[in-house]
């Protein structure tokens, strides 16, 4: 009531009438309000908290995320299909999850990744993750920042034990438990490890990268032949399976040797063997080099088979020459079936063993045989030992080694000499144009070209040296008409840089400029080669070739560029 009950006047607020001192009557005390109004107020934030806290976030799909969702605090429930990026000087932590809809980018910083570090709650390639945060929606991407390390959720498959063979790109994101040898130890480039692991099934590569390392503890390094268990999920490169551990205490080291490649009789092997290691025993039955490589046939009583041997395999073989004729082998390696035939093809050059070497010449003729008349020789003799003489009369060079032509007045012949062959002739400076050589060894045919090929550097003597030089010319004067002809130029470097397959180098004299074009197999036999820098004189010899508009010289061997003066 706003008047006086008593005189009528009006009172406003007041109690009391401020004319006739009568009380108004039928009024709340400002007092009671405002204590009501705080009661009120404190119930409803109650009410409030207890409803926020007793209510579930909200579980979205990944697939549905929009702009209308933007900065929303949600959850997804998936699996993690990438593994953690970790970087530990800002403490930032990234993963992905997949829920069948779609991917979320999942981010953390640093106060909750040290918490989930401190927990030892890291999510691994293959997890099944409840995450609830902040969700951030760009054009093409749906990411949640996880703003309390609580609203992680992971939980974890067990492992299935496998072999390392029936392990294939059908079962990535699966768990699985493998024990192998460790076969090779590799770093691809710095923050990765690989370790290709190996059992009498298969070899599958195990990923270690930096961040696993940076979240779960520093890896400890293991070597070629220590067995290990690991324990960790199907990631795939490409197309290809490899397993990624969830810690690096999932990789352990075994008391005992995983058995690789079991020993077997060459003749109980059959094509039903194919891709598995073996190791087989023998004498050498037959010997024969080829562009890629080397050949022989294993004999061991109870069966024959063709051992392969990659070049770079050959060449790193502690003793290559005593790997001959009659030798006796034991070799591990993985079976392969070729046009229906059985071959073992070892991986490594430590798994071919020379128990006892063969002949001493390996392939090659007695060291007193008198030479034949190279224009004698026709393919009925491929396979044979035989000795030529002749004058090297052309030179060519090919990755895996070099090639030169005798001609002895009869006939020419190719001598066909590997990089393992040509690094063990006792001076390769005078093996060259013009020299007179006598050499023996194999007589092979390829591309319908007759070719003798000695199996050791001591098989090929210089009776006369020779050399490619050929009259000085200016740079300048190269023409587009000189191309496919053999000239000799010398300058000053002004420029070097490597490439894919060796080596280049400009050079100025002056008068004009050019390329020297080194392949690796020249460029990694070049004496002095770490002085072919800017200002560095240079002799060379090569022949003239265009590419793409410009003119190029490729020496055809190591000793047709002097680093230096002459």
């Amino acid at each position: 009531m706003s008047n006086c009950p008593s005189c009528g006047r009006f009172v406003g607020p007041y109690e009391a009438c401020p004319y006739c001192g009568a009380r108004a009557t039928g009024r709340l005390p400002m007092r009671t309000v405002k204590v009501a109004a705080a009661i009120l107020a404190t119930v409803g934030l109650v009410i409030l908290w207890f409803a926020a806290t007793r209510s579930q976030v909200p579980l979205i799909q990944a697939g549905q995320a929009g702009s209308t969702m933007n900065m929303a605090y949600v959850r997804v429930e998936g699996h993690v299909v990438r593994s953690p990026t970790y970087y530990s000087e800002s403490g930032y932590l990234s993963f992905t999850v997949d829920d069948g809809t779609g991917e979320v980018r999942i981010s953390a910083y640093q106060s909750e990744t040290d918490a989930l570090r401190a927990a030892g709650r890291i999510p691994a390639l293959g997890d099944w993750v409840s995450v609830a945060g902040t969700l951030r929606v760009r054009e093409d991407s749906a990411a949640i920042t996880l703003n309390v390390p609580e609203h992680l959720e992971i939980q974890r498959p067990e492992s299935v034990e496998r072999q390392i063979g029936s392990v294939t790109a059908a079962d990535h994101m699966q768990r699985v438990r493998i024990r192998g040898q460790v076969w090779e130890v590799r770093e691809p480039y710095e923050g990765l490890i690989l370790l290709t692991l190996r059992d009498a099934s298969g070899a599958i590569d195990v990923a270690i990268d930096q961040s696993l390392e940076a979240l779960t503890g520093e890896f400890l390094p293991v070597e070629a032949g220590q067995s290990v268990e690991v324990v960790g999920a199907v990631g795939l490169y490409g197309e290809t399976p490899q397993i990624v551990p969830a810690s690096v205490m999932d990789v352990v080291l075994l008391p005992g040797a995983v058995e690789v490649a079991p020993t077997a009789s060459i003749g109980m092997l059959t094509t039903a063997d194919n891709a598995r290691m073996v190791t087989v025993g023998g004498t050498v039955a037959g010997f024969e080099f080829f562009s890629a490589g080397v050949k022989f046939t294993l004999d061991d009583g109870s069966g024959a088979l063709t051992v392969l041997l990659w070049q770079d395999i050959y060449d790193a073989l502690a003793e290559p020459a005593a790997l001959s004729a009659g030798a006796t082998v034991r070799v591990a390696g993985e079976v392969s079936v070729y046009r229906g035939e059985i071959e073992v093809i070892p991986q490594r050059a430590v798994d071919v063993q020379v128990l006892q070497a063969g002949s001493e010449n390996g392939g090659e003729a007695p060291p007193d045989a008198a030479p034949v008349r190279i224009g004698e020789l026709d393919s009925d003799q491929v396979g044979q030992a035989v000795t030529v003489e002749g004058i090297v009369v052309d030179v060519a060079s090919f990755s895996s080694g070099f090639k030169f032509t005798l001609d002895d007045g009869s006939g020419q012949v190719a001598l066909l000499l590997w990089l393992s062959t040509y690094d063990e002739l006792a001076d390769p400076s005078g093996l060259n144009l013009g020299a007179q050589v006598q050499a023996s060894g194999e007589v092979d045919e390829y591309a319908g070209e007759l070719q003798v090929v000695p199996a050791s550097g001591a098989a090929v003597t210089v009776l006369t040296p020779g050399r490619a030089d050929t009259a000085l010319q200016d740079i300048g004067a190269l023409t587009a008409g000189d191309a496919d002809q053999l000239v000799t130029v010398e300058g000053l470097v002004t420029r070097a840089e490597s490439f894919a397959g060796g080596y280049r180098v400009w050079i100025d004299d002056g008068s004009g400029a050019v390329m020297i074009l080194l392949w690796d197999n020249v460029y990694q036999r070049v004496a002095g080669r770490e002085g072919l820098i800017a200002g560095a004189q240079v002799h060379v010899t090569g022949l003239v070739e265009e590419y793409e508009g410009a003119l190029e010289i490729v020496p055809q061997l190591p000793v047709d560029l002097i680093v230096g003066e002459r």
